[in-house]
């Protein structure tokens, strides 16, 4: 039996979006500058003469970590208040893709894209983000970390999520043979000569080879999690599959 609630589950999509970035990167060079001329200030202020004579090479020492920090705290504030317009939400029907970007309006009393009570396929994969030239959203996290991706398909409809995790975060996924965590090695997709070296990381095209092997559903897969996937934080990815798992099985139960 399904049961749903008048407060589904919003899951914010792609929270590092180019809104943010931008602003982030702007504020930056605001922040230095007040951070600089606020330790200039306090040092001229309280240093004794003998420091007060190496102010500004001080000033900017101290700077620095005064405008990462109020970066942090800047970035962490506007994550909570500036989504990028695009979600996913689940309830007690299915899953739903609102994408409010551009303006768009969005009717939430159109059915979801994916009913729980529908056959519902899911594909699940993922590959480490070492060994081959990282590029795009890639570039932002850890090179010891993983990509998770979950791709499902009812009827017609695909959906491609991912998120990225520490190897910590991601065993409860990839260690249990019942969530069905499949291991694919990018490397492969790349020619390692200098040549290939030159210009911005990209990613190549599969190659015939890998699209004979018994891997070949997962490398299509990933194609289109690289053109069209939607990114989620950790967490939101595990609320989701999470979600899914439970929805398929028919036991959806959401709390306010």
């Amino acid at each position: 039996m399904f049961a749903s609630t008048p407060n589904p589950i919003v899951l914010h999509a792609d929270q590092e979006h180019s809104g943010i970035r931008m602003a982030i990167f702007l504020s930056l060079f605001a922040a230095l500058l007040i951070a600089f001329l606020l330790a200039r200030w306090l040092l001229l202020l309280f240093a004794p003469p003998a420091i007060q004579d190496y102010t500004i090479f001080l000033a900017c020492v101290g700077a620095v970590p005064l405008a990462l920090l109020s970066i942090w705290v800047l970035e962490k504030g506007l994550k909570r208040v500036w989504h990028s317009g695009l979600s996913l939400v689940l309830d007690g029907r299915g899953l739903a893709v609102h994408d409010r970007r551009d303006g768009a309006v969005v009717d939430p009393t159109a059915p979801p894209a994916f009913l729980w009570a529908a056959n519902m396929g899911q594909l699940n994969w993922y590959f480490r983000l070492s060994g081959y030239p990282r590029g795009g959203r890639e570039r932002r996290a850890p090179a010891k970390w993983l990509c998770l991706a979950t791709e499902l398909q009812q009827d017609d409809v695909r959906l491609s999520i991912f998120t990225f995790m520490s190897p910590a975060a991601a065993k409860p996924w990839t260690d249990d043979p019942r969530q069905g965590y499949h291991i694919i090695n990018p490397t492969e997709l790349y020619d390692r000569s200098a040549r290939s070296r030159i210009g911005p990381p990209t990613r190549p095209n599969i190659p015939h080879r890998l699209l004979q092997t018994k891997d070949a559903r997962y490398w299509l897969a990933e194609r289109r999690r690289w053109e069209f996937g939607i990114e989620l934080t950790p967490d939101d990815f595990a609320t989701l599959l999470r979600s899914v798992a439970a929805g398929r099985a028919g036991i959806v139960s959401y709390s306010p």
